[in-house]
């Protein structure tokens, strides 16, 4: 009686065994199995590109000029960036959730006509604390900003216009995003496969895995 109940325990045990293991290897395929978004619904003409159009690697990034999380990310975002010169191009598209991010953005493609882009993006994430406080935002020292970036005449800057000019832009990338599933800021997507963490080492790693291809 004792051993047949030693081999029913052993059974249970087994098949409890077998189910884990099963359910593991199953979540694991089933994150490999990443759905790979298309590049004509990822990029579009309009958006702000840094690095060679050649580049093995594409990083689109969703992110809100008035995010504090995007802030943090940047510094990191230009290390990868550095890291990988010439084989990762970084897309950059908006998801304006917050109050005066639809205004931020609009005065960053402004700067990015006259060819400081990037420079003004750098400011408004280094200042980001001074203007885009959530408690008691202050998005009038926007230009001020752009300004210490390189854009002389950033203080003529009229909203109304900025809004007519560039708004679309903003609109085309929030409809696509939600689109694509976006609902926070940062969200990347490595050659299509959207990550689910991100940081250093999970960039890092989906660009590693890229290049390894």
């Amino acid at each position: 009686m004792k051993s047949s109940k030693y081999f029913v325990a052993v059974a249970v045990i087994a098949v409890i065994g077998t189910f884990i293991l099963f359910k593991h290897n199953y979540k694991n395929a089933e994150a490999e199995k990443t759905p790979e978004v298309k590049t004509t619904e990822l990029i579009k003409e309009h958006n702000p590109r840094l690095g060679p159009d050649t580049a093995e690697v594409k990083i689109v990034e969703f992110l809100d000029p008035e995010c504090e999380a995007c802030s943090a990310m940047a510094p990191i975002v230009k290390q990868l960036m550095k890291e990988y010169d010439g084989k990762v191009q970084l897309i950059v598209r908006y998801m304006p959730f917050h109050g005066n991010s639809m205004m931020a953005a609009t005065y960053l493609e402004e700067a990015r006509e006259k060819g400081k882009y990037w420079e003004s993006l750098s400011a408004l994430f280094e200042n980001l604390p001074a203007w885009g406080d959530h408690h008691a935002p202050k998005p009038e020292l926007i230009p001020k900003f752009l300004v210490s970036a390189g854009v002389s005449d950033a203080a003529s800057f009229e909203e109304n216009v900025l809004l007519s000019k560039h708004r679309w832009k903003v609109d085309a990338d929030f409809a696509d995003g939600k689109m694509l599933g976006v609902t926070q800021t940062p969200t990347f997507f490595v050659n299509g496969k959207k990550l689910e963490d991100i940081g250093y080492e999970p960039i890092k790693q989906a660009i590693e895995n890229e290049l390894k291809k």
